[in-house]
């Protein structure tokens, strides 16, 4: 009598719980989970060496992101299916895992029931399909361009408007010819008020901004482009598009960048809190049918359903902490307290990081908001740094400093002065998290009168500190 062959699954997602959920799920229905992995690199790896029928893939993770892993993992299990489970949105997500080697793309906050079944319909697919695939033509940028033309706007009045971007007059509008110097050709009031005076026809961009000069310079496109620009101390959307005559138009909108930001930040906010609202369904769903499941299973699903509430639970924490800043409604139940102490008791809560402690003074704080800032400031360092991480307490003077140290790749000069505001991301970095973190640590160091600020660390990573008045 031979025995059944069952399918080989191997899981990659950061979050434990959901891991442990899915395999007792899959476990259930016939699948054997071989391999597990916290992060996309890692994923790889495990990829490699188990040659799994099936792999289950988290999008957003640290150190490499799922998108990144995606191609590595379908050249290292060229016959798998690989289902990507995100909390990113399935009309947001899915056309670019689908083209980087995905065969579905499940999001999560679907039943439990429902996701084991989708991710057997993905193994029957992928076992029965052709090696077929198909990629649409790229449009080429000469074939955008064939249409330009400038005789209709030969002659015009340099003080008069291109007639393709009259109708956007509210925004600051210029037009700018496509030149090394890049001479303005014209621009409205907004522009004026937004740039200042020394905008003039003919007279290099350079002029009224380095930074907008910058901008054009690199980013020489026959597509409409848009993203978000420094402008000195304002931040702006700008749009970039070529005009009928050739001519680079420019709009300029401080409104627009404030409202896509907040957008950003919304979905960036619904995709953490459907990881834990995932895990926490998928566990009562668990054991409202309990079925085969032991007493040890049960425990372990119960532990992650709590541990999960209060990732919920620090996420609207944060969010609501962030509007009482905003409101000058932040309350502090002030006690005196001792930072070592506290961190000892965070760190025993499961962080894996080193406590070392050189003042033992008292600080005059709210004990929960104080754990808030440190909880926080963990996080970060676990998400975007690497190990080891250090949780310091020395003197600073008459004020106790609160060191947390990790060994990653630090934090990008450019980045710097916008890291502590509300929903700021670097360009480039994974969408984990609600941007809000760091914000809320120096909201509420300053509402207890003290400081919070970054440092590269001496041999790379980062040094974020808090420091506070000493009793």
């Amino acid at each position: 009598m031979t025995t059944a062959v069952l399918p080989r699954v191997v899981l990659v997602d950061d979050t434990a719980d959901l891991r442990q959920l899915l395999r007792i799920a899959l476990g259930r229905v016939g699948f054997d989970v071989v391999g597990e992995a916290g992060d996309g690199a890692a994923g790889i790896e495990v990829a490699r060496e188990q040659e799994p029928d099936l792999v289950v893939l988290d999008l957003s993770m640290p150190v490499m992101d799922g998108l990144e892993a995606l191609p590595h993992i379908r050249a290292a299990c060229p016959r798998a299916a690989i289902v990507v489970l995100s909390g990113f949105g399935a009309n947001q997500m899915t056309e670019r895992a689908l083209a980087r080697g995905a065969d579905g793309y499940i999001q999560k906050g679907a039943p439990l029931s429902e996701v084991v079944d989708r991710l057997g319909e993905a193994l029957a697919r992928r076992g029965s399909a052709t090696a077929a695939s198909a990629n649409a033509p790229a449009h080429r940028a000469e074939d955008r361009a064939e249409d330009r033309g400038d005789g209709a706007e030969a002659g015009r009045d340099a003080t008069s408007p291109p007639a393709d971007i009259a109708e956007l007059a509210p925004v600051a509008l210029l037009e700018v010819a496509d030149e090394a110097e890049l001479p303005l050709r014209w621009a409205n009031t907004a522009a004026h008020r937004l740039l200042g005076a020394a905008l003039a026809p003919g007279s290099p961009v350079g002029q009224a901004s380095a930074e907008l000069a910058a901008f054009l310079r690199g980013h020489r496109v026959d597509a409409d482009t848009a993203v978000d620009l420094d402008l000195g101390e304002l931040r702006v959307q700008a749009t970039l598009r070529r005009g009928s005559s050739g001519a680079l138009l420019v709009y300029l909108d401080p409104t627009a960048a404030d409202a896509a930001a907040l957008r950003r930040a919304i979905a960036t906010t619904a995709h953490e809190i459907r990881g834990p609202v995932s895990v926490i369904c998928g566990a009562a769903e668990t054991l409202e049918h309990p079925g085969d499941l032991d007493a040890e299973a049960v425990t372990d699903l119960t532990g992650a359903m709590a541990r999960q509430a209060r990732i919920l639970d620090g996420i609207t924490t944060d969010l609501l902490t962030t509007a009482q800043a905003q409101h000058g409604t932040l309350r502090l139940e002030l006690a005196d307290v001792r930072p070592a102490d506290l961190a000892a008791a965070v760190l025993a809560g499961g962080y894996d990081a080193a406590l070392t402690v050189s003042d033992e003074r008292t600080v005059r704080a709210d004990p929960r908001r104080l754990e808030q800032v440190l909880t926080n400031l963990l996080t970060n360092a676990v998400k975007y740094g690497r190990p080891p991480v250090e949780v310091r307490v020395r003197p600073a003077g008459d004020r106790v400093a609160i060191d947390v140290v990790d060994h990653g790749d630090g934090v990008a000069e450019g980045f710097r002065d916008r890291l502590f505001q509300e929903f700021a991301r670097a360009d480039g970095a994974p969408a984990t998290g609600t941007g809000l973190g760091l914000h809320v640590v120096r909201s509420i160091a300053e509402a207890h009168g003290g400081t919070a600020s970054y440092a590269p660390g001496a041999g790379g990573g980062s040094v974020f500190t808090v420091e506070l008045p000493a009793v």
